[in-house]
């Protein structure tokens, strides 16, 4: 991310023995590189590097089209009964989740939203949890236009309020339609609105470098009306996970490039 410096005009050129922030020319503009430069190849500091390439989430519904490799073969997964994962391909993955579900941010809250949904004008801006669905995915689905409907993943389920739109327009990919649903992610059970953690139906899978999880994108099921609750919904989501066939394993296999149908959890080890 560039950043250039307040007070350094873009002509300025280090005296010699310059250290720091010092030693960098006004036009790099790359400060937290060691030369102020940005990289597209990157020699060292990167467990996934030295170029940038193109992975499939840890959960698609797709096939990565450039390679065999389908994600990152260097993200951490944790294959437990409290963080399962969604097949992909090439796992047998079917269609219990065959949708696409990212969250993002409104602009009228912060973060999560434990500061924002304390103050009334902000919450009147935004009073309700919600998705957003195409016109196509709400007739597939049977959604009202300001209904109540949940979304499910083999986390748990999460509902809100109905807003079809054509901002959420269906994706073609090679022979293959994917449908896309997205959420706000501000609301949690307390404050002057209230509505379910969004961040929940997200498993942990981090990136090999900072090991930051992966909480923007998630395969899902959608289903109108609202979720069950208690014990009902550990029922519900239990059965999500059988019908999938999900298992402590799914999405643990790091290396797709195999074509003997043995998995192969370290990239480095010898066929």
């Amino acid at each position: 991310m560039p950043d250039f410096e307040k007070h350094k005009p873009p002509g300025y050129r280090p005296p010699e023995g310059a250290v720091g922030v010092e030693a960098l020319r006004g036009d790099d503009a790359f400060v937290m590189q060691a030369d102020g430069k940005g990289w597209l190849f990157a020699p060292s500091g990167l467990a996934d590097g030295p170029l940038p390439t193109h992975y499939e989430p840890h959960e698609s519904p797709v096939r990565n089209t450039l390679y065999a490799q389908q994600g990152n073969p260097t993200r951490i997964v944790f294959g437990r009964k409290d963080n399962p994962s969604n097949p992909s391909p090439p796992e047998a993955h079917g269609e219990v989740f065959p949708f696409v579900f990212t969250a993002a941010r409104l602009t009228e809250h912060h973060t999560a939203g434990g500061m924002s949904r304390q103050l009334p004008y902000l919450t009147e801006l935004q009073p309700a949890l919600f998705m957003e669905v195409s016109p196509e995915l709400a007739r597939m689905r049977g959604l009202t236009h300001m209904g109540w409907a949940h979304v499910i993943t083999s986390r748990t389920a999460v509902d809100a309020r109905v807003f079809v739109t054509d901002r959420m327009r269906p994706l073609r990919i090679e022979d293959h339609v994917v449908q896309q649903v997205w959420m706000p992610y501000h609301w949690g059970y307390t404050g002057l609105v209230e509505g379910d953690v969004v961040n929940d139906l997200f498993g942990v899978v981090l990136d090999p470098n900072v090991f930051i999880q992966e909480s923007k994108v998630a395969t899902c099921d959608v289903q109108p009306g609202r979720r069950p609750r208690g014990p009902a919904l550990l029922d519900y989501i239990a059965e999500y996970r059988r019908r999938a066939g999900i298992t402590t394993e799914t999405g643990t296999h790091l290396d797709t490039t195999r074509d003997d149908g043995i998995a192969h959890p370290d990239p480095e080890e010898s066929p």
